[in-house]
């Protein structure tokens, strides 16, 4: 299994060096704004203030955007990280089994003496590993970024976040990985992995503002994602265990699944 884990990560090199070049190039956009914005905060919080609410939930889930925290959690944690971590786990989860398949060669690979379980396994580790390395490069830069631009946020916090924000993005590529366990295409499982976490963002964001929508929110994984508080230091950890049961049961499931399965 092990050399079925280096190979996968030897294989998506180039793939995880320009996806930590994207994300670097997307935090350091913007963040190196957050001078020119501090200095005129107040007036631009009174404009962001005539905003409706239901408007302003899409881009934050704070209404100090300004602040420190509410502008690193509007900026990069709220939506940036987690849509791009969300691509970049969604694109993995339905691609690591997806392509063998496509390809015709999930016979030659399973031909190999590894058991099911092992392919698996691997398979899901090497998507795991890239995007917990995609999200430390992310991390630092954010740490570095804070540091040149003056945002006062602990590293610690920060940290934290992006570990919220990728366990956030690894609970939708585990349903995508799920999706193509059971043999489904790979245009199908980035459908309905994308519905899964657009969907779940945009009800969870819309329902401040609409009640009724409210129950239906508790069953995405956004409901349990809080940026700024995670910045702040308030955040109740114990939410997280519905994001992590979210990945075990799509893992448990796509094991079942790709146990079952006749590929020959």
């Amino acid at each position: 299994m092990w050399a079925l884990i280096k190979w996968g990560l030897w294989q998506k090199r180039w793939f995880i060096m320009w996806w930590c070049i994207a994300l670097v190039g997307f935090i350091f956009l913007n963040l190196i704004f957050y001078p020119s914005f501090k200095d005129q905060a107040a007036q631009l919080e009174q404009s962001f203030s005539q905003i409706p609410e239901s408007t302003r939930a899409l881009f934050s889930d704070t209404s100090d955007f300004f602040s420190p925290t509410g502008y690193l959690s509007s900026q990069v944690f709220y939506l940036m990280m987690p849509m791009l971590l969300g691509i970049l786990a969604i694109t993995l989860g339905s691609s690591l089994i997806a392509r063998e398949e496509k390809d015709g060669t999930i016979e030659l690979l399973m031909s190999r003496p590894v058991s099911r379980r092992a392919l698996l396994a691997g398979k899901a580790l090497v998507g795991v590993v890239i995007l917990f390395a995609v999200g430390m490069v992310g991390m630092l830069t954010t740490v570095i970024m804070s540091k040149l631009v003056d945002l006062a946020v602990p590293s610690k916090d920060i940290a934290l976040a992006t570990l919220a924000s990728t366990l956030l993005a690894l609970s939708f590529g585990t349903v995508a990985y799920m999706i193509t366990s059971f043999g489904k295409a790979r245009v199908a499982s980035v459908g309905l992995a994308t519905l899964f976490a657009l969907g779940g963002y945009i009800i969870v964001s819309l329902s401040g503002a609409a009640s009724w929508l409210k129950w239906p929110s508790r069953a995405f994984p956004f409901h349990y994602y809080h940026a700024s508080e995670i910045l702040e230091g308030t955040y109740q950890w114990r939410n997280m265990l519905f994001i992590v049961a979210v990945v075990l049961a799509s893992s448990i499931i796509a094991w079942v699944a790709f146990r079952r399965r006749d590929i020959a």
